[in-house]
């Protein structure tokens, strides 16, 4: 396709499927949003046509397109290079996936609900879609802050969207609260710069960034680090994501914990290595340090809090804290490493390379778990994993399907998160060689933390998939379950087929990461970096260089495991030959039942006594009795863990502030000239801070 035109046909697209579902709000809502899907899936075709247009043609290439004059004060433009490129390929990926799934999905799930609000979900999709692509388009300020607001808004109109018991506005309340809070930071970093160059477009902005003294740029870029971490939801600004992403229909819940966390990641990677990045010399170390703890400690303490979920979707929510962390490990070692000598930048690289190919396997992995889960809701109508059980049997595809994206999570190979991951512990081992002193240490203790990290991962998903598809039902919706409609099936099939192919052939993602890598880092790309060696262009090894590590052929690892396992089927056949005899199972004289297989609370239980300290555990036993205390009719138990950031900051923030209001409630008069006196005072306050940060 004509990458010059393709900004302007993927507005159009995304634009058209909005108007249009607005337009049949008043008819069929059935109508509406299979325009609306049609519409999204058309956009994301386009944006994936524009995205390898970019990163497979000339190296080095920028598309860069202004947009209609709408400000008077301000030109905005849309410039796609290869960092924009990349990540408008991963978001179009996974909306391909949630356009096929998202009709079917609605039908099943609320076959009842008004045409209106059939209509609002498609134009809140379209609009979610159109905002996150053109975030990473932006080529000036002013249009990134009005497409990261518009993200938002469309999502949270999607989070509330089938609001029954208003469970899913309170969590779109809280999502709304802290997304605001991160983009007040960004608009105060955006202004602080914008104020100085005197425009917002980016290369006035880098500009400007280049003769800043060092205090002031590393203040700029900790405001816009929290303001995206607020919108990844790294530990502690987390507390929204687990409860927005499971209130969210499962397709939204698959684009905003796969694809809009990754936005937020691309913001970071833009301003460290590009807006703000000095002209020579490495980043301060402090940037580095910080992303690289915080990425260290979301993707500890996220695994070990989706552990103890029972929620099928609150349990992936928790994991894309998790995977968001370790790919701010890989960013803040590239950030650590990068402008240092030959060897250490080229680590720098093979970090990025990891990070930025973990934000893709992660898109489609998770992507492809959410989706696994709606297929779950909508057959049973339950999210609880200690409802459901036996659904191999009843969901097949959906099972298998979920099992692939499982293994893929779980960091086991021959899948895409095993590569990804395998690169990010290359990079830690060879940078604790590289920094002296106790950052090597820190680094290697990073590199423990991330193999307790896949552990515990493989933990939870056989938690996950045992419990929810392996057994006996435990409830009548489990019982009754049947396969999700052909076209849900189809949109994971999608997804587990970038699984196989990042993670058996991953030498091909290689070329897609030279754009972006030598794009932010200024050196060799990501093929350059990390070989790819064997008589065959499948034969891929992966070896950072400088690093003297072995090489590692996935298409061969993943040979040799089709191999063994058509071994193993083939003797298994061969045994099965003889007389066979069957018995039901022995369990002392009872006839055994859903009662009798694990449970998830059972499964989960030791981990929860090892880390209590950080858990907190409280649990209700209460005892039923018949006419004898001493004969025990049924016990209940009921327990649960404490989010220490929910507890400790955000309980206590929100038991200040009401404190504060009812103080101010009670001093209120009812004058007007006393609230416009509260009103200046609080913005002399903001001006004088203000004031404070830019002097």
């Amino acid at each position: 396709m004509d990458v010059q035109a393709g900004p302007g046909l993927m507005a159009a697209c995304y634009g058209g499927g909005a108007l249009s579902s607005l337009l049949l709000a008043r008819g069929s809502g059935r109508l509406a949003v299979g325009v609306g899907h049609v519409a999204a899936c058309a956009g994301a075709l386009v944006g994936l046509g524009l995205s390898l247009g970019v990163l497979l043609g000339e190296p080095g290439r920028t598309i860069i397109q202004p947009i209609p004059v709408l400000f008077p004060f301000a030109r905005l433009s849309l410039s796609i290079d290869g960092l924009s490129a990349y990540f408008l390929l991963v978001i179009s990926l996974v909306a391909i996936a949630a356009a096929v799934y998202g009709p079917a999905y609605l039908r099943a799930l609320s076959p009842e609900a008004r045409p209106a609000r059939q209509a609002a979900q498609g134009f809140a999709l379209n609009l979610f879609l159109g905002c996150m692509a053109f975030v990473c388009c932006a080529g000036d300020a002013l249009t990134f802050l009005l497409c990261w607001e518009g993200m938002t808004l469309a999502s949270y109109v999607l989070v509330v969207s089938d609001d029954r018991d208003g469970e899913n506005a309170r969590a779109g309340l809280l999502y709304m609260v802290m997304a605001h809070g991160g983009t007040a930071l960004l608009l105060v970093a955006f202004l602080g710069l914008t104020e100085r160059a005197g425009a917002f477009d980016f290369g006035a902005l880098r500009a400007t960034a280049s003769g800043l003294d060092p205090p002031t740029r590393t203040m700029v870029f900790f405001l816009a680090f929290g303001g995206f971490a607020t919108k990844a939801g790294v530990i502690p600004l987390h507390v929204w994501l687990p409860r927005a992403h499971p209130a969210a229909p499962s397709h939204i819940s698959a684009l905003m914990s796969g694809v809009m966390l990754k936005v937020a990641i691309y913001g970071i990677l833009r301003f460290a290595f590009d807006l703000l990045a000095p002209g020579a010399g490495p980043l301060p170390s402090s940037w580095g340090w910080t992303v690289l703890f915080v990425g260290t400690t979301s993707a500890v303490l996220g695994v070990l809090y989706a552990l103890q979920q029972h929620d099928l979707k609150r349990l992936l929510a928790f994991h894309s804290v998790e995977n968001i962390g370790i790919i701010l490990i890989g960013a803040g070692l590239a950030m650590i490493l990068w402008r240092q000598e030959a060897t250490s930048s080229a680590l720098a690289t093979v970090a990025l390379t990891a990070a930025l190919l973990h934000t893709a396997n992660h898109a489609a992995f998770k992507g492809l778990l959410f989706l696994g889960a709606g297929s779950v809701l909508c057959r049973t109508h339950v999210r609880n994993m200690e409802e459901l059980g036996g659904l191999a049997r009843r969901m097949p595809s959906t099972a298998a399907l979920f099992l692939l994206g499982a293994v893929a999570i779980s960091a086991l190979p021959p899948l895409n998160g095993f590569v990804s991951e395998w690169l990010t512990f290359q990079a830690l081992l060879g940078g604790a060689t590289r920094v002296q002193g106790p950052g090597g240490l820190i680094i290697v203790f990073a590199a423990a933390m991330l193999a307790l990290t896949g552990g515990l991962a493989a933990a939870c998903f056989a938690k996950a998939f045992g419990v929810t598809f392996l057994g006996r039902p435990r409830t009548p919706h489990a019982e009754h379950a049947t396969e999700a409609p052909p076209s849900m099936i189809a949109a994971m099939a999608w997804l587990a087929a970038l699984c196989v192919a990042l993670g058996v052939a991953p030498g091909y993602a290689m070329r897609l990461l030279d754009a972006p890598t030598s794009a932010l880092l200024g050196g060799a790309g990501s093929s350059a970096v990390v070989a790819a060696r064997g008589p065959l262009v499948l034969s891929v090894a992966l070896t950072p260089s400088g690093i003297g590590g072995t090489a590692m052929s996935m298409t061969m690892i993943a040979a040799l495991l089709v191999a063994l396992t058509a071994i193993a089927w083939v003797l298994r056949r061969g045994w099965r030959r003889g007389s066979r005899r069957t018995a039901p199972t022995w369990t002392c004289g009872m006839s055994p039942s859903a009662r009798f297989d694990y449970t998830a609370t059972a499964f989960a239980k030791p981990l929860r006594l090892v880390f209590a300290a950080l858990y907190h555990p409280r649990r209700d036993v209460t005892h039923e009795t018949s006419e004898s205390p001493y004969i025990v009719r049924r016990i209940h138990y009921a327990g649960e863990i404490v989010d220490l950031a929910e507890t400790h900051i955000y309980r206590r923030a929100a038991r200040d502030i009401s404190i504060l209001s009812q103080t101010i409630r009670a001093r209120s008069t009812g004058s007007i000239y006393g609230y416009i006196g509260f009103v200046l005072g609080a913005l002399v306050v903001a001006l004088l801070l203000v004031g404070v940060i830019y002097r």
